[in-house]
């Protein structure tokens, strides 16, 4: 830490080194001082990754509160948001930080290059911030750093009425409950007036015929109706159909087309031109059968035999194709039809539903009603007090934000603009990942075409008020990644990706034309290895060797793997080898822990089920591993066979759920039951009584009828009488869950916490916990997850999206070439109406209309996927190790695959493995658990565990050579193995409870005499006092006794001087501070002079100085940082009317 800066003579800050702080001619050079803005205006940030975006976004808050030049600049002007929680919080906690380091006065380099944006005398800087501190706790709710949702939901709930929503609704993530419920109690309808019977056969009636016919349509129309709300909530449009009658002009436009086919095919009789199966598609008037013979260059003419096609067929082909994309039009119009026409009656049910017993409201509904009551020229009223408070727009992650969120927030932004305010936007448009939730990466598009002058006005913002004007910066440095890994970046995507026409297309975010450059003392360093793996099937990749080598159960171990000092370079693209993924990752990580603390490793890979694969990898392995996966209490081992268990007292004829309770490790840990017998017990028993519900044979077995009656029989009993939450209460009991099952302790209190809370939601039976637990609500994934501490040292595994924003040393990228399932359901928008098609590849191929919505959703995928990959490989600070894993093939690619762009590549040179205290520190001076070496590695089939390290009391930093840390469990120690407490903490007498009662009594009464009064007056104030206290305490107290060893106590010369006033004197009674670390402390009284302060502590009972000692000095240090005064701690005792001074140690 440093001192302000100096200030030179027209009172600015001055006196940086050259060279000091992080910005390098970067950050520092990119934001003008307060004395240059002028307002209004708008400025984007665009940077690449790793360059300082949320840095550069906190400095710019900083500049405007603490700025005496800037208008409108209190907290409560000022609002940022951010695109999630956790990067709110750090932003927060950033902007108090440099606060409190200029308040101080004792700065470090990022507080002193922040306060160069602001021209202010080094005193006013220090009194400002100061004075925002205490605004920022005073008036907490006026701090607006918060995500786009949360502000919108505080915008939402003030407009509440005016929306016609509900006043305090749940907000939830998901449509899957709310969808059910409302299909229910629509179709419970049917027969009705609001969904007659008619409309019902018509639905059905009208169903696609060319698929396999929907005999149960629920599960489609749940589909449907979920994607239908996702692109309304995406776009704030509404789904609407066309008012043609589609089915009806679809069969007259085929009938059409089968006599053209007819008589072209008359008209060649006796050629053999033709396709076989587009002749009998013809023949037999069977649409999809001809739609996917048909091919646009040839149409039904066979292209084998071109040297007998008929003369003119070019002709005949291109009338073909007319009237077949006409067709083909026609058909991916009224696929969806029959949906879209019930569609309306479910939305009714839906808010139906939503306003039932418990209001709830969907995420995107906030944005949605919002938005939709802004276009229909109407203002909400709190638009009005909001344009009037907030001036200045702070944006993160600009690139993420998504059309509906910015349609709302943009009146607020423009009337900020014509005024005083501004716009500070910060984002990458080459990391939008982020489509599939709804961002629209087009908006800063727009705005970078604007401010480069590639367009004169901008779709998504008005620019009168600043003149037209939008000025652009780019953030030129990285400052996260070595040079070696810059260079990588840059061969892969602005080589190997600008010269793949087939994967690049049109460069909409820029990923082969952006510009950064490596930081000083980055170059020359950083490793990049990539590997190829080519596996005759990708789908199974390590699948056999784990089933051969995965641990059986929880509590065995594996020996840790070899650490080798140099990770030899393998062979890519030999073999076909399904473990050498797994060899490859092991060994990686095996070399690049004895650099870097394991907390500093990061393996990412682009589905959950690869991570779940390689979290039971190093599992197996004994590497210590965290992951979103793993945290999550569904995929323990022993919550499966909880939920088998439910599910069978839920459905008693359910014989695979028993089976598999039975033969799982809850009922054999508490039984002691052989797995083998119980396996051979089920398959005899489905032999012997095939048509027998299990359960019987079991319970009436000879010896396993016992295990039903002490186990078994009380739960099935009392199954749907009892509460959900007292039902697994007793299954903990018992099984002795928690005794058998010790390293899953955290997990198992986890999964009862996530039963109490689900059960005060609703979720009230066993049936309705399974369906939640392992439905697609994503808001199950919060409830039954663990949060990892930052300080658990083991490997970081998680899926490309949650790495973004994060930064490792070492980062190991496993990517297979593999493609999610293209869904066929595109919207097209118009007048704020949305309808809805099925489109596939060859619909595009004979349609210009429907190819050009189906290229537009395959340039938002193709740039999400390519941006995807660029952040990956942007994670690392120093190694990046990409292994490719894709199918042998056999003959070349027709067309390149986002995989291809990474090819077998070395470069840079490996570290040497760092000293202990270095690898254990990863150069930060952050805790580290301590570990036992003996620790057992504990396994989960459903996948992997997370060894959790045993953390010692005083948490000191340890190191290891070569981070050989086994893993185990948390563990809990028994009763008789903690330490006895004194048995006056342990059990309180009621005269250890009095003596407390009467000191409390005592200081309440000292806590209301500020000023002492006259001798004559004392013990008639005394009396008052006590009389409005006493009856407080539920005990009778001698009250002549209390009164007279108080008057005594004020009475003495020692202790009158405490309670005496004066002009220059303030008294505090009862005062509370929050001390450094956020730790609420009370002081009995508090005397401050113009030249000293003194903390004064009444104490009864017994004199122990040394005891009290301790506390006073807190109280002392507390305050000498607060009022930069000499502080004076008095241990005042009032039984005795001694009065002991504390030094301050």
């Amino acid at each position: 830490m440093t001192p302000l800066p100096e200030q030179g003579a027209d009172g600015a800050i001055r006196g940086l080194p050259a060279g000091i702080g992080r910005s390098g001619g970067g950050v520092s050079a990119t934001l003008d001082k307060d004395t240059d803005l002028k307002f209004p205006h708008v400025l984007l940030i665009s940077a690449s990754a790793g360059s300082g975006k949320t840095y550069t976004l906190t400095r710019r808050y900083i500049q405007i509160i603490l700025s005496d030049k800037i208008p409108s600049n209190a907290i409560e002007n000022v609002l940022a948001v951010t695109f999630t929680n956790a990067a709110a919080a750090e932003m927060k906690q950033r902007i108090l930080k440099l606060l409190k380091e200029t308040a101080l006065g004792k700065i470090s380099d990022e507080t002193r290059e922040t306060l160069e944006l602001v021209v202010l005398p080094a005193a006013d800087a220090r009194k400002k911030a100061e004075f925002l501190i205490e605004t920022i706790i005073d008036n907490y709710s006026d701090f607006h750093i918060q995500t786009i949702d949360s502000f919108l939901a505080r915008v939402m709930a003030a407009s509440a009425d005016e929306l016609n929503i509900p006043l305090n609704p749940e907000i939830t993530m998901s449509y899957k409950t709310l969808i059910d419920l409302a299909l229910y109690s629509m179709f419970s309808r049917i027969g009705g007036k609001d969904f007659p019977a008619e409309a019902a056969d018509a639905f059905l009636f009208a169903l696609p015929k060319t698929d396999s016919y929907p005999w149960n349509p629920i599960e489609r129309i749940r589909e449907n109706f979920d994607g239908f709300l996702k692109e309304e909530g995406k776009t704030a449009g509404v789904i609407s159909g066309s008012e043609q009658e589609l089915e009806e002009m679809l069969k007259r436009s085929f009938g059409r087309l089968l006599k053209t086919c007819s008589a072209l095919i008359k008209r060649c009789k006796g050629k053999d031109v033709f396709k076989e199966k587009a002749a009998a598609a013809v023949k037999e008037k069977n649409l999809a059968g001809f739609l996917e013979s048909y091919k646009s260059d040839y149409g039904i003419f066979s292209g084998n035999k071109k040297s007998m096609f008929p003369d003119g067929w070019e002709k005949e082909v291109k009338k073909l194709n007319k009237m077949v994309g006409e067709l083909v039009e026609l058909r991916a119009g009224a696929y969806y039809r029959p949906y879209v026409r019930i569609y309306e009656k479910f939305k009714r049910e839906l808010e139906r539903v939503k306003r039932g017993k418990n209001d709830i409201i969907h995420i995107n509904d906030i944005a949605g009603k919002l938005s939709s009551y802004i276009e229909t020229s109407n203002v909400p009223e709190v638009y009005l007090k909001l344009g009037e408070r907030i001036s200045h727009f702070l944006i993160d992650e600009f690139q993420d934000t998504n059309s509906v969120q910015w349609s709302v927030i943009r009146p607020l932004v423009e009337e900020a603009i014509s005024g005083q305010g501004s716009l500070f936007a910060v984002g990458d448009i080459k990391q939008a990942v982020y489509m599939f939730r709804n961002a629209d990466y087009r908006i800063m598009r727009d705005f970078l075409d604007k401010a480069e002058n590639r367009k004169a006005v901008s779709d998504y913002i008005s620019l009168d008020s600043v003149g037209g004007g939008l000025r652009l910066i780019n953030l030129p440095l990285n400052y996260r990644c070595d040079e070696e890994i810059l260079n990588y970046v840059d061969f892969v995507f602005k080589g190997k990706l600008k010269n793949s026409a087939q994967l690049k297309g049109r460069d909409i975010t820029g990923l082969t034309s952006y510009s950064q450059s490596v930081t000083a003392e980055r170059r020359g360093r950083g490793y990049v290895k990539t590997e190829v793996i080519e596996l005759d099937d990708i789908s199974d990749a390590a699948q056999p060797e784990q089933r051969a080598s995965g641990s059986s159960s929880a509590g065995g171990s594996v020996p840790l793997p070899q650490v080798s000092e140099a990770m030899p370079t393998t062979s890519s693209g030999a073999g076909s080898n399904a473990s050498q993924p797994k060899e490859s990752l092991l060994k990686i990580i095996n070399s690049v822990r004895t650099r870097y603390p394991l907390r500093e490793i990061a393996v990412l890979a682009g589905k959950n089920k690869r991570i779940e694969q390689v979290v039971e990898w190093l599992t197996d392995a004994g590497i210590p591993v965290a992951s979103m996966s793993s945290l999550d209490i569904r995929k323990r081992k022993f919550a499966a066979e909880l939920i088998l268990l439910l599910k069978f007292l839920e459905t008693p004829s359910d014989d695979l759920s028993f089976a598999g309770f039975i033969t799982g490790d809850i009922f054999l840990r508490s039984t002691g039951l052989d797995r083998s017998e119980l396996f051979k017990f089920v398959f005899e028993s489905r032999i012997r009584r095939s048509n027998a519900m299990l359960y019987p044979i079991f319970r009436s077995h000879v010896i396993y009828g016992s295990c039903w009656e002490k186990y078994l029989d009380e739960l099935f009993r009392k199954s749907g009488y009892l509460p959900l939450y007292e039902l697994v209460s007793m299954i903990y009991s018992s099984f002795e869950i928690f005794k058998n099952f010790p390293e899953e302790q955290a997990f198992i209190v986890r999964f009862l916490e996530a039963v109490n809370r689900l059960e005060a939601e609703g979720v009230t039976s066993p049936r309705s916990l399974v369906e939640y637990a392992f439905g697609s609500d994503e808001d199950a994934a919060g409830v039954f997850s663990i949060e990892l501490p930052e300080y658990i040292d083991a490997v970081r595994v998680m899926t490309f999206h949650k790495s973004k924003g994060l930064g490792f040393s070492a980062v190991v990228n496993l990517v297979y070439d593999e493609r999610d399932k293209s869904e066929p359901m595109y919207f097209e928008k118009k007048d704020g109406k949305i309808s809805v098609y099925r489109i596939t590849k060859s619909c595009a191929e004979v349609s210009q209309r429907l190819a050009a919505i189906y290229e537009s959703r395959k340039t938002d995928v193709n740039a999400q996927n390519l941006n995807l990959l660029y952040v990956i490989s942007t994670r690392p600070k120093h190694e990046l190790y990409n292994i490719i894993i894709r199918e042998k093939r056999r003959t070349a690619a027709k067309t390149m695959k986002y995989a291809d762009i990474f090819e077998p590549y070395e470069s840079g040179k490996i570290p040497a493995p760092s000293s202990g205290e270095q690898r254990a520190s990863g150069g930060t001076a952050a805790l580290r658990p301590q570990v036992s070496e003996a620790m057992p590695t504990t396994s989960s089939s459903a996948g992997g565990s997370v060894p959790l390290p045993q953390v010692s009391e005083a948490m000191p930093t340890t190191s290891s050579s070569a981070g050989r840390y086994a893993a185990r469990p948390l563990e809990i120690l028994p009763p008789a193995g903690r330490k006895e407490r004194p048995f006056e903490a342990s059990k309180p007498t009621y005269g250890s409870f009095f003596d407390r009662a009467e000191g409390e009594l005592a200081h309440a009464i000292l806590a209301e005499i500020t000023d002492l009064p006259q001798a004559q007056s004392l013990k008639a104030e005394l009396e008052k006092l006590y009389a409005g206290f006493s009856n407080r305490f539920p005990v009778k107290f001698d009250g002549e006794k209390i009164i007279s060893k108080l008057c005594s106590f004020l009475s003495d010369d020692k202790t009158a001087g405490l309670f005496a006033g004066g002009r220059d004197r303030v008294i505090l009674t009862e005062a509370e501070f929050i001390d450094k670390n956020g730790a609420l402390v009370r002081m009995d009284r508090v005397i401050i002079d113009k030249d000293s302060v003194t903390v004064v502590d009444f104490k009864t009972g017994k004199e122990d100085t040394e005891k009290y000692s301790g506390q006073i000095r807190n109280y002392m240090s507390i305050l000498t940082e607060i009022y930069k005064k000499p502080v004076k701690g008095l241990i005042a005792y009032v039984d005795t009317a001694e009065i002991t001074s504390v030094d301050s140690g």
